[in-house]
């Protein structure tokens, strides 16, 4: 609109603009009476002197539009001398005409008026762009400063919700670490109540060892103590029981072996949720502490998209509370396994000890019953001999009787032989004497023959005495043989038999 003002006449050229100025009559009047005047060829003596213009006070500058001033070509008096012709009349239909064809000398090409270069002064002095620069300049900067404010705003809301974010990562992160913790303190309690049990097996071995032992040395017996006795079946249950014993130990075991190896799983996943919250948390940090002014800002193009692998924060809050459930489960299940190791081991070793002392008491009994034993065949045993050295003595008194018998038949028949054979004729009589003769020699055969019954009898029942003399030493010894097994041999080796105590402590 500016650049056509610039290159357009209003007389010649209106335009329906409301602020163009208006020529008033007076001054097209005077127009047409100086047009007129230079409409006539040159006549010498008319150039009058410059006249100093005058401009009325508060008149504005010279440079801008004056109230006299009009923007026609008309006022500048077109003719033969003046600033549209050389010196020489040159016309044309078009010739003067503004803003059609100016008139081109050698020395300048004109085009505009006086007024209208002062109006141009003034359209560009006009403070169009300045306004719009000072609008746009306050606009700009309360739109900067409510942009920082906003932003200040939003950082400061940032900044809240990566706290209260810290907060939550801090608090399960304690959660976590617990979890973390209470696992690793079962863990290692597990293996310290697993190395108990492995402990407690191979003390297991040993009282194996020794029913089995005692079992065996047992077999050495005579054969009239080798009988099913009840310290025999004590040990027999003992061996059971210590078979049923390492049974419950091996089973308990395997699952000591199952539960450490989900142990340390259910470790390596808390692990690394830890180590996730971990790092999330000091990322989470760093963020709070960075600031527009921080060195550590960078561009980073791409970056406001949500992750192919972000979760919602529900999972999020799903997925921590089940960690650390899964964790505990797997830790309470730990706990019942130790209470039920330690159960084993502590219930084994006092059944064993139970069945130690229940063996110890059958075999105490054994040799208190074979210990009576022994001392009563050896009271008889002494008997025995006192009878057999009796008996002997007797035999020999029968002997010595029958020595004096027979000595005593010689005499009787030496006296019947002479009275038989030396008597002569008449004198062989059979007179009182001879009857005494023979009564006594009769008393003396049976007297002997007695004495003779005796001596058979005596020597048989000495014999019978050695026999029982032989049976009762040889009871004897073997009742001995099991004194040395029971008592010494069974006693010195079952008094290795482990504690409960040592079963606990593996």
């Amino acid at each position: 609109m500016a650049t056509n003002d610039r290159y357009t006449c209003p007389h010649i050229c209106p335009t329906t603009r409301g602020h163009e100025e208006e020529i008033k009559p007076e001054e097209a009047a005077a127009i047409d009476k100086t047009e007129n005047a230079h409409a006539s060829p040159y006549v010498p003596g008319r150039i009058k002197p410059p006249e100093p213009k005058v401009y009325p006070p508060g008149a504005p500058p010279k440079y801008l539009p004056q109230p006299t001033d009009s923007t026609s070509g008309d006022i500048l008096m077109m003719g033969p001398i003046g600033p549209w012709a050389a010196g020489h009349l040159d016309w044309s239909p078009h010739a003067g005409t503004t803003g059609v064809r100016p008139v081109v000398d050698k020395y300048s090409i004109t085009r505009y008026s006086t007024g209208e270069w002062r109006k141009n002064n003034q359209f560009t002095l006009t403070p169009r762009a300045t306004d719009k620069a000072k609008a746009l300049e306050a606009q700009a900067k309360m739109d900067i400063q409510n942009t920082f404010i906003n932003m200040d705003k939003k950082h400061d809301e940032s900044n809240k919700k990566l706290n209260s974010r810290i907060k939550d990562l801090s608090y399960w992160k304690e959660q976590v670490q617990l979890a973390l913790d209470r696992i690793t303190e079962e863990l290692a309690m597990l293996d310290e109540n697993r190395a108990r049990l492995k402990g407690a097996c191979r003390i297991l071995m040993l009282p194996e060892a020794i029913s089995r032992e005692c079992l065996e040395l047992r077999t050495s017996r005579y054969e009239p103590d080798l009988v099913r006795d009840e310290a025999e079946q004590e040990l027999i249950k003992e061996v059971a029981i210590v078979g049923e014993i390492r049974r419950v130990f091996n089973n308990t075991l395997a699952k000591t072996e199952r539960q450490i190896e989900m142990n340390k799983a259910a470790k390596a996943a808390i692990e690394l949720d830890w180590s996730d919250k971990e790092v999330s948390l000091k990322l989470d940090r760093l963020n709070a502490m960075l600031s527009p002014q921080s060195n550590l800002v960078l561009a980073h193009p791409g970056v406001t998209r949500w992750p192919e692998n972000s979760t919602t924060l529900e999972y999020w809050e799903h997925y921590c509370s089940e960690s650390i459930r899964n964790c505990e489960e797997v830790r309470k299940k730990s706990e019942q396994l130790r209470a039920d190791l330690m159960t084993a081991i502590i219930k084994g070793g006092q059944d064993m000890k139970i069945q130690a002392d229940r063996t110890n008491a059958a075999l105490a009994e054994t040799i208190d019953a074979t210990e009576q034993l022994c001392e009563k065949l050896e009271e008889n045993l002494k008997e025995n001999l006192q009878k057999i050295a009796d008996i002997e003595n007797l035999i020999d008194h029968i002997k010595e009787s029958l020595r004096n018998i027979q000595e005593r038949n010689k005499c009787v028949m030496t006296r019947l032989h002479g009275r038989n054979y030396e008597r002569p004729n008449v004198e062989n009589c059979r007179d009182e004497a001879q009857y005494a003769l023979m009564a006594e020699a009769k008393f003396i055969k049976e007297s002997s023959a007695s004495l003779q019954d005796k001596l058979r009898q005596a020597e048989a029942v000495r014999s019978e005495l050695m026999k029982y003399r032989g049976e009762l030493e040889k009871d004897i010894a073997c009742k001995r043989k099991s004194l040395n097994i029971d008592k010494d041999r069974c006693a010195r080796v079952r008094a290795h038999m482990p504690t409960p105590e040592e079963f606990a402590g593996g």
